[in-house]
């Protein structure tokens, strides 16, 4: 089961862009004299190192002032005053806006979502090291931003909790005329903040509309839940591209990527939650994503990403973007209407994210319509789920069976040809033939099995339901439940011990020993000892879980307890082990005839026996 579960998730992980190719790609984006947008987009690396607003002191002030003077004089005040924050808010949440700038500052849930650790609103990223700026180039190749640059708020706040609003932020000239214009639309009842960004006018010196305006998004994520291990697993950039597939950049590290065509979406997904950018125009080729792995303990991820906005007519265009800041729930984000981005949530690939979508995620809203318990649910979900594969688990425990019976025929064909290994490899197909009984027949249900299993591995982590629902011991469904905190951590384990984790280890030891006790796989010489494979199994699925969401615990110890009590009935009630031995026996009477297969596959085995003797003729000559 784990080389399975390996293989499986190597097998259908998206292939990465290495470091290598991924220069190489910016490299020639560069050179590209077609794609405009990517002589407009700066370096990652000078993204992230970039200071935020709030740390500019009044010399820095000063000194830019001196330096945008001369180029853009009629923006001499704009560029020197101090900002102030503009609050918009709905029912959902609560978005702070700088008249530096006209960008977002921080958007704050106000939906019923907390911290794990203060129970505080979810603040989605840390507005002291985040930044957010619209990027143009002046006629001289320079590159401003607007966070250079003064906004005049159309409203000191505004109260969208009864109606739709808007906010307006314009930059004007020291003569009045409009030159920028930032429209957010709020709706109520909406995650969403849509926005439309006017270039009214380009000045002398200053042309937004001629070259493309690059939207540059830099943010740090707040630690909001339980486990900052666990959540930055699952936390990264997502993003689509124009008739493609939702991609994404490595959960567990460092990554980059350059998109090559139109940007449909982009977003900074942090487990639970996620803050984005939609456009439905698209944003230009040559888009730069980039994620970094803090070395602090405050924060999850750092993520960076430059879009370059397409450019219309000489003189004006408008361009409309939409933001998401909310809750990766699967209703809310397939309600958006928006390609593949309900699939944030990541439910797995291929046949696991069909399973978890068309098959476990009905059952459980089904389910949820009766405000059960969570933990009650998870149950019920999981007695279904092993009486639906109760058929292939008989038919498992029935393969283990007739091997079982055929054990001491086994053991003569070994003992017979213990020095000839190729007759004892056909003396036993011979055997198989002759009982009907398929040495393969076990193997079938358990890569049948093997989808669900994966795809509940898959869907109790990426659910926010289960966030913040308690069970039985367990604070929190959504992250891993703690019986005892030690003083100490232990390497590859934590400074915890999960319950269900615990429980969940001790049913898979006593079930494996079912398992094993039940299995007649003989064991030839120099291959390993199956049963302490699979102690050791165990033992590693205690550390590997510890961490995880206790949710999933939950789910294996009830199915583990399930399948205990499954097997013990087929074992005592249904399969009679005298009445398959007396079977097997007939068959024996009455071979079965040969298969094509088996005829060329014994004819094969009888050249190669032969010619193994003439070499050994051979050698002894």
């Amino acid at each position: 089961m784990l080389l399975l579960v390996i293989g499986f998730t190597y097998w259908t992980a998206p292939d990465r862009p290495t470091g290598s190719s991924t220069v190489t790609i910016a490299d020639s984006l560069a050179t590209r004299a077609a794609v405009p947008a990517a002589s407009a987009v700066s370096s990652l690396e000078n993204a992230s190192r970039e200071q935020p607003d709030t740390a500019v002191t009044d010399s820095v002030r000063s000194a830019r002032r001196a330096l945008l003077t001369p180029e853009l004089g009629f923006f001499d005040e704009a560029a020197s005053a101090e900002g102030k924050q503009v609050v918009v808010r709905n029912n959902k949440l609560e978005a702070v806006f700088n008249t530096r700038g006209g960008m977002l500052q921080q958007v704050t849930l106000k939906d019923g979502y907390k911290t794990y650790w203060d129970s505080l609103d979810i603040a989605l990223w840390d507005e002291k090291v985040s930044t957010m700026n619209l990027e143009f180039a002046g006629r001289d190749g320079r590159t401003f931003k607007s966070s250079d640059f003064l906004f005049v708020p159309s409203d000191s706040a505004v109260d969208a909790t009864a109606s739709a609003k808007e906010l307006r932020m314009k930059l004007a000239s020291a003569s009045g005329d409009a030159v920028l214009e930032l429209v957010y639309f709020i709706q109520p009842d909406s995650y969403e903040v849509a926005c439309e960004i006017n270039v009214l006018k380009a000045g002398s010196n200053f042309d937004l509309a001629a070259r493309p305006v690059v939207l540059r998004w830099n943010a740090s994520g707040n630690q909001n839940e339980k486990g900052l291990a666990n959540e930055r697993s699952h936390t990264s950039i997502y993003f689509r591209e124009f008739e493609e597939k939702r991609d994404y950049l490595s959960e567990g590290g460092d990554d980059d990527a350059v998109v090559e065509t139109r940007l449909n979406w982009m977003a900074f997904k942090q487990n639970y939650f996620s803050f984005a950018v939609i456009s439905e125009q698209g944003f230009a080729p040559g888009a730069q994503l980039g994620v970094r792995l803090p070395v602090d303990s405050a924060h999850t991820k750092h993520f960076t990403a430059a879009m370059a906005i397409p450019s219309a007519v000489p003189q004006s265009c408008t361009h409309q973007l939409r933001f998401f800041f909310g809750p990766n729930e699967f209703k809310t984000l397939k309600g958006l209407k928006v390609e593949e981005f309900d699939r944030i949530i990541d439910y797995g690939w291929s046949i696991i994210g069909w399973v978890n979508k068309n098959a476990i995620r009905p059952m459980f809203v089904f389910f949820d319509g009766f405000n059960l318990n969570y933990g009650i649910i998870i149950l019920i979900i999981t007695l279904i789920i092993k009486l639906i594969l109760f058929p292939v688990t008989w038919k498992n425990f029935l393969s283990s069976a007739k091997m079982r019976v055929l054990k001491p025929d086994m053991d003569a064909i070994n003992e017979k040809h213990k020095d000839d290994p190729m007759g004892k490899q056909q003396a036993i197909m011979s055997l198989y033939r002759q009982t009907g009984v398929n040495p393969f027949a076990g193997c079938i249900p358990v890569l049948l099995q093997m989808p669900i299993l994966y795809a509940m591995f898959r869907f109790f982590p990426a659910s926010i339901e289960f966030r913040g629902q308690s069970f039985l011991w367990a604070d929190d469904l959504g992250a891993y439940d703690s019986i005892l905190n030690l003083p100490f951590p232990i390497p590859f384990y934590g400074s915890h011990v999960s319950g269900f984790t615990l429980l969940m280890c001790i049913s898979t030891f006593f079930y494996t020993r079912m398992t094993m006790a039940n299995s007649a796989t003989p064991t030839q010489p120099g291959m390993p000892n199956m049963k302490v494979i699979m102690h050791i199994f165990t033992v590693m699925m205690l550390f590997f879980f510890n961490g995880f969401a206790s949710g999933l615990s939950l789910y294996y110890l009830t199915a583990n307890f399930i399948s205990i009590g499954q097997m013990w009935v087929i074992k005592n009630y249904i399969i009679d082990e005298d009445k398959l031995r007396s079977r097997i026996e007939d068959n024996k009477k009455k071979p079965k005839k040969k298969s094509g297969f088996a005829e060329r596959l014994e004819n094969m085995q009888k050249e190669q026996k032969k010619k193994l003797e003439q070499q050994k003729q051979k050698l002894k000559k």
